[in-house]
């Protein structure tokens, strides 16, 4: 029997914190894990439209299939963000670094004295 760890789970108590302390320590796996959450995110949004897109056969719905639906995708779209995933989150993360490294870079404009 295979032990689901919460870390594997879409409703994580405890991932936002690991991720506060990794960002607290500079540690750029935050970023990453960030980036990942968000893409997480993105993808149960759009899984969420797609159910809701009314195709006119409601006969078995009901708020409990509709509640576990909505955590079933909510679990889809975690699993689809670990690893390459879609790709966003390796965007995101390029992105930002690039961002940062320009920012490193540019010498802050002289003071005027008057």
């Amino acid at each position: 029997m295979n032990r689901v760890e919460a870390a594997q789970l879409a409703i994580d108590p405890q991932g936002l914190g690991e991720v506060r302390r990794l960002a607290s320590r500079d540690d750029p796996e935050a970023l990453r894990k960030a980036a990942q959450s968000f893409e997480a995110l993105l993808v149960n949004q759009l899984m969420k439209s797609m159910r809701e897109a009314d195709f006119g056969d409601d006969l078995f719905e009901s708020s409990a299939t509709k509640t576990f639906t909505g955590m079933l995708d909510q679990q889809y779209a975690e699993t689809l963000s670990r690893g390459s995933g879609l790709g966003l989150a390796e965007l995101i993360v390029r992105q930002v670094e690039l961002a940062r490294d320009a920012g490193l870079q540019k010498t802050p404009p002289p003071s005027v004295n008057t």
